[in-house]
């Protein structure tokens, strides 16, 4: 099997493309480019050097790939973008490489980016995140596997979100949420679980309900917040999901709004 270029197209000779690759009208791929096998450029795509894309990853008409981190630091130095494999990326997406020598943004598989996403440099985003149109994230952002973000909202720099997650649309984010957890309104709040990611992804009761106790300790207990996490990952029975996302913790989370805390107990 060979790859399908338009001839409109232009691509570098030293760009890497494998087997089945599709390369549309208009599109642009610049030399040290990886396409995997069977990858879709369907129009007026543009793919800078230091760019990675996994196999059978399908991008929409306009989407710039790639391009230099936008960083008032960076000075050319050589940096990479890697995307996984099975990704769909919608039309007129940005997505940066890494900033400064050896910087790396990165995608996981199946990862879905809707129309006008914007991904800073250093982003990583693991499988099966979902990103609704217009969301931006700040350079350094982390987003957990098979979390998902609403339309138009906005995540600060260097922020986590944790897997499992659900920020509603047209929010803006500047601290961290952790995995399996809602952030809705104006101001942003922590609203509950997310359920239906966790049971979609067969998370059991019984481990459904030992995630639940951990956030009643973190956000009920009374502690300070570094107590509580403490206490949390200390104790017997910690979920790994919880365990692994606070042993990176730096501190800051969304947390219940006063109000609802009070509506709770």
């Amino acid at each position: 099997m060979t790859s399908l270029i338009h001839p409109s197209a232009f691509v570098h000779p030293h760009a890497q493309l494998d087997d089945g690759v599709s390369v549309g009208p208009w599109c642009l791929v610049d030399s040290g480019v990886v396409l995997g096998e069977g990858v879709t450029l369907e129009s007026r795509v543009h793919v800078y050097g230091g760019s990675k894309i996994g196999a059978r990853t399908r991008v929409f008409d306009g989407a710039i790939i790639g391009a230099d981190p936008q960083d008032l630091k960076y000075q050319g130095e050589a940096s990479r973008l890697e995307i996984g494999e099975d990704c769909l990326i919608r039309e007129y997406c940005t997505v940066n490489r890494g900033t400064g020598e050896g910087g790396l943004t990165v995608l996981g598989n199946r990862v879905l980016l809707m129309a006008y996403v914007h991904i800073a440099h250093d982003c990583h985003l693991g499988e099966g995140a979902v990103l609704a149109n217009q969301v931006q994230l700040g350079g350094h952002v982390q987003i957990g596997e098979f979390a998902t973000i609403g339309g138009k909202a906005a995540v600060q720099q260097f922020t986590r979100i944790g897997a499992y997650s659900f920020i509603g649309g047209t929010l803006k984010i500047e601290r961290d949420l952790p995995p399996a957890s809602r952030a809705l309104g104006n101001p942003v709040r922590w609203a509950g679980l997310n359920l239906h990611a966790l049971r979609r992804h067969g998370f059991s009761a019984e481990r459904i309900a030992n995630i639940e106790a951990h956030y009643r300790m973190l956000f009920r207990s009374g502690l300070t917040l570094e107590d509580a996490v403490r206490q949390v990952l200390e104790g017997a029975g910690c979920d790994p999901l919880i365990r692994d996302y606070f042993k990176e913790w730096k501190g800051g989370l969304v947390r219940p709004s006063a109000e609802s805390r009070a509506l709770e107990e």
